[in-house]
């Protein structure tokens, strides 16, 4: 079913992290490609069984009430959606309920 007139479509997005993120795309992305990137590239020295994954990520500047705070970026060093717009933290938000 399409959104309603109107109504604002939420982008989602995955994180790769342990200790430091190793990367942040889209949902539907290759994570799996960023996270081989970074290994191969000798930047960061991790085990990838302590990377973890995670999707269905909103990402803002403000946490709502409800949001679960999974990363927050440290300063001078947002999140940065597709589009370039930079953000502070990656939350599991809860669905909206409808009546």
């Amino acid at each position: 079913m399409p959104p309603s007139p109107g109504a604002t479509l939420i982008r989602t997005c995955t994180l790769a992290f342990a200790e430091v993120l190793f990367g942040c795309v889209p949902d539907g992305h290759d994570i799996d490609r960023v996270i081989e990137d970074e290994a191969s590239s000798g930047c960061a020295s991790f085990d990838p069984g302590e990377v973890r994954i995670v999707r269905g990520l909103v990402l803002t500047s403000f946490p709502r009430l409800g949001d679960d705070v999974v990363w927050c970026s440290g300063p001078g060093d947002d999140l940065l959606d597709a589009e370039g717009r930079a953000y502070r933290y990656a939350v599991r938000r809860p669905s909206p309920r409808h009546h």
